[in-house]
């Protein structure tokens, strides 16, 4: 071809040019330098549909954003992204240097994350994305127990509960292989707390247009699934996703009906909306029974829904999404899928909240008599005789416990079951982590109740966090009621929040000696309780106070408390302190599944841990004693 019958870009039409912009190959930049070069360009570069395309590029932000958003300027929404993404990897590669001596976010870095949160309509969609992004970036560290062969399961010590289901949880692509690595670790710490911030606020405002519906138009089903998003921070769980799953359950139903009742009016009729008031009862007693009695066939048998005896207090029970998924669960959500499916197919019914185990009720068709039903129990059909026979110490059989309950006393009995499962975990990191956000979402229901409020203020305090809030609320209290202690609380917490200051604090380096025989980020082994761990600290002799060396066996040791001891991460996500003689480097190496790996180290190479610079600042000798050795351990 001669050069003069060469096809330049300004040579195709204006519609193929913007169909060339708009592939998927095509970055943001490459349509910026293509705009650059001539006014035409420029011009088809302007075109918002092109823009739109872009954003659909983004699928964790096109499928949350709003069918109805009202976005005209496409191109400035996508200045808008990429303008927070930037701001958001610049905030969060920042945080390990002013935030490692402190346990969770500070006040001035919550207020930092909401003036961004509040920058733009759909900031906190565009922030989260950012954080996705740098938590998703290479394989993800394990925050449960990594699966172990056999061998290595035997020096492993008795199974414990996995890691609670709330932390974003991503298992192992394949057995692990000693070349694994993990990087990245701390970025990907401080992207969690801040994509937990967010997150809570994104599920505040969604809890604040739910409540602000009359309690009429406040659908249970909708309700239970905010409830499931707020639990899960770090975990897409998709509302349309759960509405889809409850249609096909619904469908499924209805196929079943053509074989059974070919000529039932629930065939022909379309699904009912979870939104739509249904009348008590949309056909007679007979055609009822007959759907109910196909529902009870599709769910219990056929999909095998069941009530989870086996794991009953955990919190995938209370999760609708998790129960959909694993089709197990506790009355309590298999109650509200069963309500969903038959309220989709015509039949009304209620929710009981009945002391020792929830119910549903259905007003028979025609009559004033209701009968009552347990999902946990395969659909069985109760009279209100045979409820209340049930709990036998209820005095006077009294009825009114077999009324029906609204929306918000379904939600607040859930998130008490919640409290009772955080209640239930074994290390206080993992109660408080879960029983916090349950404690936040109590008072968002119950702004009036004082107690509750009261108890969310004493868990900040003990958790160290959000001052403001507390000065806050302690102020607001203390206008309806004095308070010694909550007068106490909010003297403290003002002068914390003057003395709060943004510059990190100074880290002052420790130095080895000869009787320190392990460093910083050595994967170890307990010889007395076989259980793994990583090194994050030591202290040249024991520093905990007499009751706790009691307690702890310590003089039992060969050494008592005159040795090294360590603080270490554990595999089951509790923090130890452990004696030098107590600890052996391990011979097979894993990563150690415990949320606060990233404060301390950026990467997992396989064999140790590499110190994030912080940690390397406060124990400035270990990095060459640890190399030494895992050379002398034949791992170099």
């Amino acid at each position: 071809m001669e050069t003069s019958d060469a096809v330049t870009l300004e040579d195709l039409p204006d519609e193929l040019l913007l169909s060339v912009l708009s592939c998927n190959s095509i970055s943001v930049w490459d349509i910026c330098r293509v705009a650059c070069t001539c006014s035409r360009l420029r011009n088809i570069a302007s075109t918002q549909n092109l823009w739109r395309q872009k954003v659909q590029h983004w699928p964790k932000i096109w499928d949350y954003l709003p069918s109805s958003s009202g976005i005209t300027d496409w191109q400035d929404e996508v200045k808008q992204i990429l303008c927070l993404d930037r701001e958001v990897k610049k905030l969060v590669s920042g945080l390990s240097r002013r935030l490692y001596q402190n346990s969770h976010l500070t006040t001035p870095v919550y207020n930092e994350v909401d003036v961004m949160v509040m920058s733009t309509p759909y900031a906190p969609l565009y922030m989260k994305n950012a954080l996705r992004n740098i938590i998703e970036d290479g394989p993800t560290h394990p925050r449960k127990p990594v699966a172990l062969d056999a061998n290595q399961a035997e020096r492993q010590p008795r199974p414990t509960p996995p890691r609670p289901n709330w932390q974003r949880v991503l298992p192992l692509p394949g057995p692990r292989t000693a070349s694994q690595r993990y990087e990245n670790l701390t970025e990907k710490y401080y992207a969690l707390k801040v994509m937990s911030h967010v997150h809570q606020g994104m599920c505040q405002r969604e809890w604040h247009d739910f409540l602000e519906q009359p309690p009429a138009k406040q659908c249970l089903e909708v309700g239970t699934m905010l409830l499931a998003r707020w639990f899960q921070p770090h975990t897409d769980v998709s509302i349309k996703q759960m509405v889809a799953e409850l249609d096909q359950i619904a469908e499924a139903c209805r196929s079943k009906l053509r074989t059974t009742v070919p000529n039932h009016p629930a065939i022909a009729s379309p699904l009912v909306p979870s939104s739509e008031i249904l009348p008590e009862s949309k056909w007679d007693q007979e055609r009822c029974n007959q759907l109910m009695k196909c529902i009870n066939d599709v769910l219990f048998n056929q999909m095998k829904f069941a009530g989870n005896s086996d794991d009953y207090y955990s919190l995938k029970n209370s999760l609708i999404n998790e129960v959909l998924s694993s089709r197990k669960g506790i009355p309590i959500t298999l109650s509200i899928v069963y309500m969903a499916v038959c309220h989709r197919l015509g039949i009304r019914l209620e929710p009981v909240n009945f002391p020792s185990h929830f119910l549903v009720r259905w007003k028979i068709p025609g009559t004033t008599q209701y009968k009552f039903i347990d999902a946990f129990d395969k659909g069985r059909h109760f009279t209100p005789k045979e409820v209340l026979a049930e709990v036998p110490l209820l005095i006077n059989e009294d009825e009114r416990l077999l009324s029906a309950c609204g929306p918000l006393q379904v939600f607040q009995r859930m998130i008490r079951n919640i409290m009772n499962v955080a209640q239930m975990q074994a290390n206080i990191s993992d109660h408080m982590e879960l029983y916090c956000p349950a404690t936040e979402l109590m008072s968002l229901l119950m702004p009036s109740d004082h107690s509750v409020q009261e108890l969310l203020l004493r868990i900040y305090y003990t958790l160290e966090i959000h001052y403001d809030r507390i000065v806050a609320g302690c102020q607001q209290l203390l206008k309806q009621n004095p308070s010694t202690i909550l007068e106490e609380m909010l003297s403290d917490c003002q002068q914390i929040i003057k003395s709060e200051s943004d510059m990190p604090k100074p880290i002052i380096p420790n130095s080895r000696s000869t009787e320190i025989a392990f460093a910083t980020g050595l994967v170890m082994q307990h010889k007395r309780y076989n259980y793994s761990c990583v090194i994050f600290g030591w202290d040249k002799e024991c520093k905990m106070p007499a009751d706790w060396v009691r307690r702890m066996g310590v003089d039992h040791l060969q050494y008592k408390t005159k040795q090294p001891f360590y603080n270490v991460l554990v595999h089951d996500g509790s923090h130890r302190y452990a004696a030098q003689e107590n600890l052996s480097i391990s011979q097979e190496p894993v990563p150690i599944s415990h949320s606060d790996i990233g404060k301390y180290f950026k990467e997992f190479n396989g064999v140790c841990y590499l110190p994030n610079d912080e940690l390397q600042q406060q124990y400035p000798d270990d990095a060459t004693v640890k190399n030494n050795l895992l050379r002398e351990q034949g791992f170099f």
